[in-house]
């Protein structure tokens, strides 16, 4: 396949689609797995395009994400070896990946959990998790819950904004009335904390978990003083001082509302 990948490197955008377009055939037709690193590596390395500068190539890395995510969830331990020396853009992408996948990217990104102690591989995976439109997604609920009470920062924060995510994917009618009342009471847990991004994305989850139908009218009400609260409506409360928190309280009420 050395022509092939050739291809991908090529300053042309229709040649450099021809050469997906022939990875993508091989694969489904069937790749040896020992040829699977070397197919992932030439995919992903388009992963590292600025199509900011170059715009003509949005299509074609949007391809390379599709045809990254048939290889299947074996490549998902190659990914989490790659976000170590890789940068946002490309972890971006990344993650979207594995969304692609669908349900079969659940399992192995929970193994980083059990198999990893980087906070640099468990935020990617809360990350990924948000970006896995299935109701399967449930299964990384614990998970994402345990994680929020990290005291690492960006496990925090990337788990409070995975818990919001995954509302929208969930199946409401699969969770009983005590996890949706955990979920909306951590959610509320951070609508106080110190950092402003946090409260934004905790608000943000309440918002969904409103939106997607997992409320009842008594967190509803809750919900809404809390938001409330942050917008200064009560004047017995200062508003938050973070315009960010703010937008995302007013898009609440006018949710509710």
């Amino acid at each position: 396949m050395d022509k092939t990948f050739k291809k991908l490197s090529s300053a042309n955008p229709k040649v450099i689609l021809e050469g997906i377009k022939e990875i993508d055939s091989q694969i489904q037709t069937g790749v040896d797995p020992e040829d699977i690193p070397i197919v992932f590596d030439a995919l992903t390395s388009l992963f590292y395009v600025d199509t900011f500068d170059r715009p003509e190539l949005i299509a074609e890395v949007g391809f390379a994400q599709k045809t990254t995510a048939r290889l299947g969830n074996v490549v998902i331990p190659l990914i989490i070896e790659k976000i170590h020396d890789t940068d946002i853009k490309a972890e971006l992408l990344f993650a979207q990946t594995c969304g692609l996948m669908g349900e079969d990217a659940i399992e192995p990104l929970l193994k980083v959990f059990d198999q990893k102690h980087d906070s640099i591989d468990t935020a990617f995976a809360l990350y990924a998790f948000g970006k896995i439109k299935s109701p399967e997604i449930q299964k990384a609920l614990p998970t994402i819950l345990k994680a929020i009470e990290s005291p690492k920062k960006e496990t925090e924060d990337t788990a409070v904004r995975a818990l919001g995510k995954i509302c929208e994917s969930m199946d409401q009618n699969s969770l009983d009335e005590n996890m949706k009342e955990k979920i909306a009471s951590t959610l509320m847990s951070k609508c106080s904390h110190s950092n402003d991004v946090i409260r934004a994305k905790a608000i943000r989850g309440l918002g969904k978990f409103v939106r997607y139908g997992f409320s009842i009218d008594v967190q509803e009400n809750e919900i809404r003083t809390y938001a409330e609260n942050i917008l200064g409506i009560n004047e017995e409360d200062e508003r938050d001082p973070a315009y960010l928190v703010r937008r995302e309280a007013q898009e609440i009420l006018d949710t509710i509302l």
